[in-house]
């Protein structure tokens, strides 16, 4: 489990170093948003791969797999001079490290009893989130002393080092359990969920989406289902939309990379500090209730944020990202994200468990994909702050679809 650390100091800070060095090689916000929205387009069928692989082929086997994959995609990603050739080191990197999210959880699951599980669970989370930290930290100091693609290449070796211990230190259990497994414990399926937010256990067809037709929307409680997904779909394009160019407003409208960095950094700081909030809150409060609110914040902060970046330059840039990017990607995303969890998990832990995830991974990954890259088109036409904005509205939309919901 601890080799998930050295795992998320390597990965987490990618995409933002990414962003920086397209931009850094004369990119723009449409070049960004095509890299990464390459790399979400890859994660729908790479999550699906993986997944059913997960089924069949050795928990070790398959994160030494991923281990080895991440390591040669870091590599060459730190020799990639050109955006296209990024633009497929990052999607390669995308592939090979979705392969270690199951594995990962189900390990956990096989080595320990199940009255210990919530415990692992929630330290295998606190692992990857400090590791992602520390990526982040590690970046925000060096960057002003190395290049970008110096960087890259000392976290590959760091995953490179991390591949050679864990063909040692993970351990090959001899019981096997079914992915559904992870849907009977909600600490397993909330930190499974948190690390990838799709997982297929069966493909939808066409049939499966029924429960989208517009009679059914109109009549509660029967559109509970539906709204639900509409309302985290917004949220999906509207977090598209923002994080796609965020990294890349900040670098273009004045700060150096270290800087923009800081601001990033600062926000996975406080996002630890609101999960570790939202555990106590959820006991007292509504699921929906806590969502509809956190919602409100975080989209009135991305609206702030835009308006920011339209007034402001250099010095203005940096107190509003310190002040407004913590609160929405940090204390209002983990609240979110674990109501909205919460209420994913009611569904799919009652009956028709591979259908509701199979429908629920497909809209995410499209959300997604078309967040990224309206953001890019966005940007390019109407400017960073636009897009903010448009993000911001996006998020008191979806607000207020959690507010109107009504369980049957």
């Amino acid at each position: 489990m601890y080799l998930s650390l050295p795992f998320s100091v390597s990965t987490g800070p990618i995409s933002i170093l990414i962003t920086l060095q397209i931009i850094t090689l004369g990119g723009n916000a449409l070049d960004v948003a095509y890299v990464i929205s390459l790399g979400n387009l890859i994660l729908i069928p790479s999550s699906m791969f993986w997944g059913f692989e997960a089924d069949k082929m050795s928990r070790k086997k398959q994160i030494l797999i991923s281990f080895s994959g991440t390591t040669v995609s870091l590599f060459l990603l730190s020799y990639s001079k050109s955006i296209p050739l990024l633009g497929l080191g990052y999607s390669l990197l995308i592939f090979t490290s979705t392969a270690a999210t199951t594995p990962f959880n189900m390990l956990i699951m096989e080595s320990a009893e199940k009255k210990d599980w919530g415990k692992l669970f929630s330290r295998f989370s606190l692992l990857s989130s400090i590791g992602t930290l520390i990526g982040l930290l590690i970046s925000t100091f060096l960057v002003s002393y190395f290049r970008i693609y110096q960087l890259i290449l000392m976290l590959g070796t760091i995953m490179g080092i991390t591949t050679i211990v864990s063909v040692r230190a993970l351990p090959n259990p001899v019981i096997t359990f079914e992915r559904t497994a992870m849907l009977h414990h909600k600490e397993s399926f909330f930190t499974r969920l948190l690390h990838l937010p799709l997982i297929f256990l069966h493909l939808p067809n066409p049939h499966s989406f029924k429960m989208f037709k517009p009679k059914r929307l109109l009549k509660k409680p029967i559109n509970y289902i539906p709204l639900l997904y509409i309302a985290i779909v917004i949220f999906y394009v509207s977090s598209g939309i923002f994080n796609t160019v965020y990294p890349a407003s900040l670098y273009v409208k004045g700060l150096d990379k270290s800087k923009a960095l800081a601001v990033i950094t600062i926000g996975m700081i406080f996002q630890i500090i609101g999960f570790r909030l939202a555990e106590k809150t959820m006991i007292k409060r509504d699921e929906k209730n806590i969502a509809h609110k956190s919602l409100l914040l975080r989209g009135f902060s991305y609206i702030i944020l835009g308006i920011g970046t339209i007034a402001f330059y250099g010095l203005g840039i940096l107190i509003f990202g310190l002040i407004f990017y913590p609160l929405a990607a940090g204390i209002a995303f983990s609240m979110y994200y674990s109501a909205s969890n919460t209420l994913i998990f009611k569904i799919v832990g009652e009956k028709s468990q591979g259908k509701n995830l199979g429908v629920y991974s497909t809209v995410v990954g499209i959300a997604l994909f078309v967040g990224s890259l309206l953001s890019g088109y966005i940007t390019h036409y109407l400017g960073y702050g636009i897009d903010f904005i448009i993000a911001g509205v996006l998020l008191l939309i979806s607000s207020f679809i959690f507010r109107y919901l009504e369980e049957g």
